[in-house]
């Protein structure tokens, strides 16, 4: 998938080049641009997480700290990218981005939303764009120095930290990329926002301690440093940092991650340390995912929690009990995986529309989801949008003559397709066509 991100990090260079000839500072539509294509080559390298059971607590954070924004430039979305690095990051257009490893660092929801409110400090401040001087170092260094850092680090970690700090080391004015200044007045507005949403805003010096201890000092003088010493973040806070609150939606979070992402070896270490009935649900998920579905049912069916009983529907799926499937899944089914199962036993019955309606949403985003809806599709006589799955399908598992074979019977009836979609098959066939010419 090389080719791929070579080609989206030249999509966002060419473009910041392009600003550096502008004499104006960052527009939002610049912000717009800039942060779509940041967020389709992430997509394109399966970097976001789209797992509803992991992404929503956290987005419901980020709301819940929204509607205590005064007068938000934004509307805030927050993504949970796949690296296992404890780093949260903010780019153009109020997105901010939060590592897996951070949602695994942290203790309770407070600390999760202490990171977040501090995320919205630097997009509400505007510390990126604020004007043209900073725009133009900031967007060279900050947003493709994480940008290739991210990509890397998820394959190599060293070769990430060393692309970061190679891309940020380059200028005399280091200190633009996010200043001292900006950290310290991004902490200031984050405990402030925290206080208003009625969250415990100690969390956030108790955040900082831990991951300071966790750290250490990187030997660097600080004043090269984009960001000041952890412990001086501290000094500043100047609050007592209390001890973590643990309550059900951060147990259902990190059961949630545990069964649904995390190697079964470090899940098991994991679970070992949660409570019940969270301990019992991370195993049964991860019994999900591995094919276990008569031991993951019996787990499940003694857990009283919504997540539980949807994936109880799917194991008795996956076990051909669809009559008792069907009712849990109907009313607690969220995630791709679930209503997948939801959308096969419709398709059963013959309810194309209703099967397509329910994974709908999540086409793009998972390859089982695009396959079914190619299939339902196809039933419903609606071929274009067969060929349309099917070549998302086929694409992202890298048949890449079968994606480009109904990439382009789709592109046949282009006028009936939607200006995103037509845009998206586009460049899927040019990827293709790169990538044969490349030899790849």
């Amino acid at each position: 998938m090389w080719v791929f991100m070579k080609r989206y990090s030249v999509v966002l260079l060419g473009f910041i080049l392009l600003l550096s000839g502008q004499a104006h500072a960052m527009t939002y539509e610049d912000e717009r641009t800039v942060a779509k294509d940041f967020i389709n080559l992430l997509e394109a390298n399966n970097l976001i997480v789209h797992d509803p059971e992991i992404v929503w607590p956290v987005q419901m954070i980020s709301e819940k700290l929204a509607d205590h924004v005064r007068d938000p430039v934004y509307n805030f979305k927050v993504h949970i990218v796949r690296d296992r690095s404890v780093n949260a990051f903010t780019i153009p257009d109020g997105h901010i981005f939060v590592n897996l490893g951070l949602l695994l660092f942290s203790q309770d929801m407070d600390e999760i939303a202490a990171v977040i409110g501090h995320e919205m400090g630097h997009s509400q401040l505007r510390h990126i764009p604020e004007n043209f001087n900073t725009q133009m170092k900031i967007n060279t260094a900050t947003i493709l120095g994480v940008l290739a850092g991210t990509l890397l680090s998820s394959k190599n970690p060293e070769a990430g930290a060393a692309m970061i700090f190679s891309s940020l080391g380059g200028t005399e004015n280091i200190r633009l990329a996010y200043s001292r200044q900006h950290e310290f007045s991004s902490d200031e507005f984050g405990r402030n926002l925290l206080r208003a949403s009625g969250i415990d805003s100690s969390a956030m010096a108790r955040f900082l301690i831990r991951l300071h201890a966790f750290s250490g000092t990187s030997g660097i003088p600080e004043y090269l440093l984009t960001h000041p010493f952890t412990q001086n973040r501290i000094a500043t806070i100047a609050e007592d940092p209390g001890k973590p609150r643990p309550g059900e939606a951060y147990w259902t979070l990190s059961a949630c991650m545990a069964g649904l992402i995390l190697p079964s070896s470090e899940a098991g270490m994991r679970t070992a340390q949660m409570p019940e009935p969270y301990r019992s649900l991370a195993q049964a998920l991860s019994n999900t995912r591995s094919g276990n579905y008569a031991q993951a049912l019996a787990q499940l069916e003694k857990i009283d929690l919504s997540v539980a009983k949807a994936y109880q529907g799917l194991s008795l799926h996956a076990l051909g009990r669809n009559d008792e499937a069907y009712p849990l899944l109907k009313e607690h089914a969220r995630s791709a995986r679930t209503r997948t199962a939801l959308a096969e036993i419709l398709q059963e019955r013959g309810e194309f529309d209703e099967a397509i309606k329910v994974i709908q949403p999540y086409q793009g985003r998972d390859v089982r989801v695009d396959y079914t809806l190619g299939i339902l599709y196809e039933k419903a006589k609606k071929q274009t949008l067969a060929h349309v799955s099917f070549g998302r399908y086929f694409f992202r598992t890298e048949s890449y003559e079968a994606g480009r074979y109904h990439i382009e019977a789709a592109l046949k009836d282009k006028d009936n397709l939607p200006p995103d979609v037509l845009e998206e098959l586009k460049t899927m066939h040019d990827m293709i066509k790169e990538r044969k010419q490349s030899g790849r």
